[in-house]
This record gives C-alpha cells, structure tokens and sequence, in this order.
C-alpha cells in the first residue's frame, strides 16, 4: 500500500514538473484551434472537480492527455477524460463517464448520457461519436 500511494505521488509530481517545463514551450500543430488552447498545459490531471486536483494550477491550464476526476471541465481538451461528469467545448478524444458533454467534438463518449450539441442526432445513451 505504501508502495503504491509512493509510485502515484512521484508521478504525480513528474506531471507537475513537466506542465511547468511545457508551459515555456508552444505547439504550432492546428493553427485555428491553437488560439483557442493556452500555451500552458499538462499531459495528466488528477482532480476531484476541475480546477481542485493535481497539478493545481487553476482554468488557465490545459489538459492534453489524461484527465481523471469526478468531475472534468476544460474549454478546449485534447486527449481522455475519465470521470462521473466530463464537460468540454471542444474536444478530441474519448469521454468515458457516466455524463459527457461537449459542444464540438470530434471523437467518442461513453457513458449512460452523451450529448454532442454540434451534431446531427445531439444525445445518445451508451455510445455517441462524431468524426
């Protein structure tokens, strides 16, 4: 038990070590999208509702990667999101949750409500994608 509670606050530690180092660097992929993004992010989150977790840097970090909470918000969000609510305005990736919201996705959600407003059919139970 002490091992593992000792592996996941190194981890956690190294995520916060490197969300700092990538805050000085900016990513030129997706010119349209990249205005939207911060150029402060972070691969991994771990919170009980964004913005109280690890690392704890607030709204004005971007998740890029895995987040893992009860409850998971972020404007622009590219990777997983693993959680009781996920909510994001443009996402890609996978929601995986019991609630998954998005405005504009272009991925898949996974979960027992799924709503994608930007899509042709906005709500489906169990599985709702867009590509």
């Amino acid at each position: 038990m002490n091992k593992a509670i000792s592996a996941a606050a190194a981890i956690m530690m190294c995520a916060a070590a490197f969300a700092r180092e990538a805050s000085m660097r900016v990513v030129k992929s997706e010119p349209l999208r990249q205005a939207e993004m911060s150029e402060r992010w972070t691969p991994f989150s771990l919170n009980i509702i964004t913005p109280v977790g690890i690392p704890c840097f607030g709204f004005d970090w971007d998740v890029r990667g895995l987040e893992i909470g009860l409850g998971n918000y972020h404007p622009v969000f590219d990777g997983w999101q693993i959680g009781l609510v996920n909510v994001a305005d443009d996402f890609r990736g996978l929601q995986l949750g019991v609630v998954n919201y998005s405005h504009k996705m272009y991925g898949v959600q996974i979960g027992v409500v799924n709503v994608i407003e930007d899509n042709d059919i906005p709500f489906l139970p169990i599985l709702n994608c867009y590509f």
